[in-house]
């Protein structure tokens, strides 16, 4: 009988890939940077998802997957009343909008880059 989380591992990939390697090989379990890099290579996995996501034909649609359509009409207020994390919700759109602009104006700069040539 197998216990409910057990599944197949995905083959390490990519740069995430290396860092997790890395941090297997060289650090302990009771290491803090064995965990730091883990979770590096968590955020730099999920940035490499985005990367890929734009070179499809379909890629993310920040608007409707971040929840930010949904949050004004469903008691947006009486929501967020009572959580624990409630310094942080200021951070929230900067948090989930600031990756998407900051590429945006990267993406505006090469294009103005490339037209003044």
């Amino acid at each position: 009988m197998l216990p409910p989380v057990f599944g197949t591992a995905q083959p390490l990939h990519g740069l995430s890939g290396k860092i997790r390697r890395y941090s297997y090989e060289r650090f302990s379990e009771g290491r803090a940077a064995h965990w730091l890099l883990l979770i590096a290579a968590d955020r730099v996995d999920a940035g490499e998802a985005h990367l890929r996501s734009l070179l499809t034909l379909r890629p993310d649609n920040p608007i409707t997957e971040t929840g930010i359509l949904s949050e004004p009409r469903r008691h947006p207020i009486a929501s967020r009343r009572g959580r624990v994390d409630v310094r942080h919700q200021v951070l929230d759109p900067l948090i989930v909008g600031g990756p998407w602009i900051l590429g945006a104006v990267v993406a505006f700069g090469l294009l103005r880059a490339v037209r003044r040539r």
